[in-house]
Order: C-alpha cells, then structure tokens, then sequence
C-alpha cells in the first residue's frame, strides 16, 4: 500500500478503518492507535474526539476501493 497518502484501511477494521489506515500511514501498530483514540475520548478537549473521528471515516477514501480501481485500470491497458 502506498504511504505516502492516507487511507482508511477497511481490511483491518473494527469499526470504519480509520485507526487502521492511521497505523499504515504511520507505521505503527494499531493498537496503538486504537487505545489512543479510546483514551482521548475520556479527556476533555474542546473538540470531541468522536467527531474527529466521524470526519475521518467520512473524509479519508477507502483502500480498498482504491487498490481495486487501480488493478482494474491496470489489466484493461
């Protein structure tokens, strides 16, 4: 998968992919990601870290779809 761009990984997902694509485009593990993400819930920020990670899920493409679109492109030339 490309690293230099950030994308929902829906392979590796719990619930949207987008603490999974986090790791790949970050190279961690995404646990790590993941008990981050839970943990901010519970600290209080003025953004909410639930609505972050809605726009994430609705922002960041899926890997997925973008492998498949890509292969398909590549085999029909």
């Amino acid at each position: 998968m490309n690293h230099n761009r950030l994308f929902r990984n829906t392979s590796n997902k719990m619930i949207g992919g987008v603490a999974s694509g986090l790791a790949d485009y970050f190279q961690i593990d995404v646990s790590i990601i993941r008990v981050i993400l839970v943990l901010a819930v519970f600290i209080p920020v003025t953004f909410p870290v639930t609505l972050l990670y809605v726009i994430f899920w609705v922002v960041m493409p899926d890997g997925a779809k973008r492998s498949n679109s890509m292969e398909e492109s590549h085999f029909s030339s």
